[in-house]
């Protein structure tokens, strides 16, 4: 009788933890012309999420899913990105130095999808090279074109590792890390959603953050393409002092 109770119970136990893991983590409504439906995301933990996927629904059809890969504060949301629908935007956070996450967006239709944007294969595929000039100089340059950046507002720690008293260079050389960071942003005059990418360009040591290649991405055709690039500074001192 003991035996029987206690195999109940742990039948009960694991019962009511698979309803619990079935509870979806956030739903969104998602259309593929007049078909609606649902897209939920689900995964396992509390904390760092593992065998995270997307179930999509649409009124009608049979679900299918799909598959993300593994992190912390799993999320996804739907955006006009200037498409015929709204497309599925996916992302979680790696936890690891640097801030890096994991971020997709989806094309949905009633029986497949596809992947328009991937952080993993922009990285690969869109690369930007950087090096330092004398004087205090990096020039930073992408697909035939570039920009030369002032980085005399470096930390003196760094600094003096990479250009020597008088100007030369010493022989570091900076580093352009992979996208870890990807946001929607807003278009206010057209009402459209582009997608923002950030790497960041490093020096010495992963601390040094020079400063981020910022990619505005806009969706044309049937793919996101860059459109605007810039090198944003991320100032550690309010005031910059020239250097003599």
């Amino acid at each position: 009788m003991l035996a029987v109770v206690i195999v109940s119970f742990i039948v009960s136990m694991q019962t009511a933890r698979a309803e619990i893991l079935l509870l979806p983590i956030r739903s969104v409504v998602v259309t593929d012309g007049d078909a609606k439906g649902v897209a939920s995301l689900y995964g396992n933990g509390d904390n760092y999420v593992t065998d995270i996927k997307v179930n999509v629904a649409f009124d009608g059809f049979a679900p299918y899913e799909i598959e993300l890969d593994d992190g912390y504060s799993p999320f996804i949301e739907t955006f006009d990105f200037g498409g015929t629908d709204k497309f599925l935007f996916c992302a979680s956070q790696t936890g690891g130095s640097g801030g890096y996450g994991n971020y997709r967006v989806y094309a949905l239709k009633t029986d497949s999808y596809k992947l328009l944007y991937d952080n993993a294969a922009d990285s690969t595929l869109n690369t930007f090279d950087a090096e330092f000039l004398p004087d205090g100089f990096m020039r930073i340059e992408a697909m035939q074109s570039g920009l030369t950046v002032d980085v005399r507002y470096m930390d003196d720690i760094f600094f003096d590792k990479i250009f020597a008293p008088d100007g030369s260079l010493t022989g570091e050389q900076p580093y352009v890390n992979d996208v870890s960071f990807v946001s929607p942003s807003l278009d206010s005059a057209s009402g459209v959603w582009r997608l923002v990418t950030y790497r960041s360009v490093v020096a010495v040591a992963e601390v040094n953050r020079i400063g981020y290649i910022v990619q505005t991405l806009d969706f044309v055709g049937n793919e996101f393409v860059p459109t605007f690039t810039e090198f944003s500074i991320r100032m550690q001192h309010p005031v910059i002092q020239p250097r003599i």
